[in-house]
């Protein structure tokens, strides 16, 4: 999809709404981007270093060469929003709140981690240090071992949690509620070595708490 294949109208509302959403847009659309030019694989995968770590000349340099493809993407998600509005709009006419479910955690597998890298617990080649799981119980008794890579929430404290800020504030524009799933984890988490065989080699880690809320509400 070229720049000229959008009638004037939607190219318009699709630069607002790129404008809004350039926090997280421009990122995601280059990574859809860049996952069907390496096969569908995820990023750390990619033979291209600078790709694979999100280092900024190489990311500059990917925009302008697959400029159509990254226009093509951010286009489906604005679609998508604007078609969800309107179904939203309907649904609260009717006296309908809509509740969304938010998992505490992300993949790893996910434009999140590939452009924010330094805000999760990985190693220097891109793999996870720590993943999220729960400990055993009656359910499981070599308890859970999920694999999402891990918050430095010490690092979040210090950009004031503006991922977290960004992330709920999308999701409020999104649904009337959020719902964000295994809250217990702002308390204290279960943190795994990512070379564990099972979840038996966590640990309980201190989270950050309700220094967390009284900033992110």
């Amino acid at each position: 999809v070229g720049g000229g294949a959008i009638a004037s109208d939607a190219a318009s509302e699709l630069k607002e709404f790129a404008e809004k959403n350039k926090h997280w847009l421009p990122d995601f659309a280059l990574y859809m981007t860049l996952r069907e030019k390496n096969n569908d694989t995820d990023w750390y995968l990619w033979e291209d270093k600078g790709l694979k770590f999100h280092e900024e000349k190489a990311v500059k340099e990917a925009f302008a060469k697959y400029a159509d493809e990254v226009l093509f993407h951010e286009f489906m998600q604005y679609e998508f929003y604007s078609q969800w509005e309107k179904v939203k709009k309907e649904i609260n006419k009717n006296g309908i709140k809509m509740i969304g479910d938010m998992p505490i955690y992300v993949s790893l597998e996910s434009a999140d981690v590939w452009a924010n890298r330094e805000l999760f617990a990985l190693s220097e080649d891109g793999s996870p240090r720590l993943v999220a799981g729960v400990p055993p119980d009656y359910f499981a008794e070599d308890g859970q071992m999920w694999g999402n890579p891990l918050y430095d929430w010490d690092l979040m404290k210090k950009q004031n949690y503006d991922w977290w800020i960004k992330r709920i504030e999308n999701s409020l524009l999104t649904f009337d509620m959020v719902r964000i799933d295994h809250f217990r984890g702002f308390s204290a988490y279960w943190a795994i070595p990512a070379e564990a065989e099972t979840a038996k080699s966590g640990s309980w880690v201190k989270g950050p708490g309700m220094d967390f809320f009284n900033i992110v509400m």
